[in-house]
């Protein structure tokens, strides 16, 4: 397959013939996500991702998605360092069951549990972690994974549906973010939504008094003070010099504030 889903290169149904052999050696490195700026998140995430990154919502081929920005660079994830370590506090759930995934088959709803043989620690020689016994048996590293996979797809699920709802609520408005720093370089991020605050005001109490009972009333709070992140995230452009960097544009700022 093509490269997809951000940071995914090579997809292939995992298989008990063809994967008999292989094991997966785990690494603390996360430089395979270091080209993206952005990553989906799920609803129960909102609450660690919150103080740390700005929680926004993007249009894809297949419907809105929540996405938490990582990075004010296009194709630059800030929290990754040259060394592929992660500097922030939570690691999101996508970046987590990395190199595994769910793929929908075609024709069909089943879904298939997935792997991407690119990854650097998918190997032949028994370093790692085996998918399979000798047997051709699923191995526990490999249920472990399934039943993590399997949790991350019902959450997904079911953050597909706020997502919906928050569309058809109306509130969404487009938004970008615009920054200058200190030595003049300009730049900013743009195709994104965010909820509006003025719309969400004029919500009818009967709608607010739904929206509360469902949980959607929390979600958006969680996105609105995610917004006061921006910031942060832009002075991670240039970390050794984090005092020189100037505060995003009064038109950024605005709009990261919400006023």
């Amino acid at each position: 397959m093509s490269r997809q889903l951000l940071i995914y290169e090579n997809v292939v149904p995992l298989n008990r013939v063809e994967h008999r052999d292989i094991s997966v050696r785990q690494s603390q490195s996360f430089a395979f996500a270091g080209n993206t700026n952005t990553v989906p998140i799920v609803d129960v995430e909102f609450v660690k991702v919150a103080p740390e990154m700005p929680i926004v919502f993007a249009k894809t081929q297949t419907g809105l998605v929540c996405v938490a920005l990582v990075g004010a660079e296009q194709d630059r994830n800030s929290l990754v360092d040259e060394s592929g370590t992660w500097s922030g506090r939570y690691v999101p759930a996508f970046f987590r069951r990395y190199p595994f995934v769910f793929a929908v088959q075609e024709g069909s709803d089943k879904l298939t549990l997935c792997i991407d043989t690119s990854y650097e620690g998918v190997n032949d020689k028994g370093e790692g972690e085996r998918l399979f016994d000798s047997t051709g048996a699923e191995s526990a590293y490999t249920r472990t994974v399934l039943r993590f996979v399997e949790e991350y797809q019902a959450t997904f699920t079911r953050t597909q549906s706020f997502c919906d709802r928050l569309q058809a609520s109306g509130l969404l408005e487009e938004a970008r973010i615009d920054y200058t720093l200190a030595d003049g370089k300009q730049g900013g991020v743009t195709g994104f939504l965010r909820v509006s605050t003025e719309r969400l005001r004029a919500l009818s109490d009967e709608k607010v008094l739904e929206m509360f009972r469902n949980g959607d009333l929390d979600l958006i709070q969680l996105h609105l003070i995610s917004m006061q992140q921006v910031e942060p995230l832009v002075s991670r452009i240039a970390p050794a010099k984090a005092e020189t960097v100037a505060p995003a544009s009064k038109k950024a700022a605005a709009e990261a504030k919400l006023n």
